[in-house]
């Protein structure tokens, strides 16, 4: 059921003019950013390549799509619950024999599955090299990896954002105030400080240069299970009245 819900809601998402065009801009920047990088890397003299194009690719057109994924993100998900919860749609849809959780679930992944359009955007891009030159395929991959993480942690925290207020503005302006806080909480702070590991950069820079460690992925798994969870809460608790 949580499939169907998914393929509902996606499709739902699809109808709408907005997602097309935050692809079409989406894939004019990384391009944009990835003929640039390729024209940078080109430009230099070989004793000033340190590091190798992968790389190169890995930090600046994976780091322009996790920007990317920042920017997007809230604003597809606002419209998740507040606008069920304002319209009354979230009443018809919770009367039919659907646990809050099939229903969270079903709009999470259905936001996902739109979002996986973007973070295969940088790794085609780059994976397009492979014809003509040599590429390392592992970095990509974990690039690849880090971008995914980075949508699926984003999208629970829009999405809990959006279970708490009525009105999409409000969860919006939300996501973003605390997808910024967790952006800069790394900044003047110990790398050895809580803070430093409570924010996103450090750990998808490590993806972004093809190191994959466990740590890492752990943080991001718990940071989207316990904003779903939070988000689940919020909704057992609305239907309990």
């Amino acid at each position: 059921m949580i499939w169907r819900l998914t393929w509902i809601e996606w499709r739902r998402l699809m109808r709408t003019p907005l997602p097309w065009v935050m692809l079409a801009v989406a894939l004019c920047l990384l391009s944009w950013q990835f003929l640039g990088t390729l024209e940078a890397f080109t430009g230099m003299q070989s004793d000033d390549r340190i590091l190798g194009l992968s790389h190169h690719l890995g930090l600046q057109l994976f780091g322009l799509a996790a920007v990317l994924l920042l920017i997007t993100t809230p604003i597809l998900t606002m419209r998740s619950f507040s606008e069920a919860f304002r319209s009354g749609a979230y009443t018809l849809l919770s009367s039919a024999p659907l646990s809050p959780l099939t229903i969270l679930l079903g709009k999470y992944f259905a936001i996902l599955l739109f979002q996986l359009f973007l973070v295969l955007m940088p790794t085609g891009l780059s994976l397009s090299l492979s014809v003509g030159t040599q590429i390392d395929l592992g970095l990509i991959a974990s690039a690849t990896l880090g971008l995914l993480m980075l949508s699926f942690c984003f999208t629970a925290i829009g999405i809990y954002l959006s279970v708490l207020s009525e009105n999409p503005a409000i969860a919006a302006a939300g996501g973003y105030g605390l997808l910024l806080l967790l952006s800069l909480l790394d900044q003047h702070t110990s790398a050895e400080s809580f803070l430093h590991w409570l924010a996103w950069p450090s750990h998808y820079l490590d993806l972004q240069l093809g190191l994959v460690h466990s740590s890492d992925l752990a943080y991001f798994l718990l940071l989207s299970l316990f904003f779903l969870g939070l988000a689940l809460y919020r909704l057992d608790k609305r239907r309990g009245g």
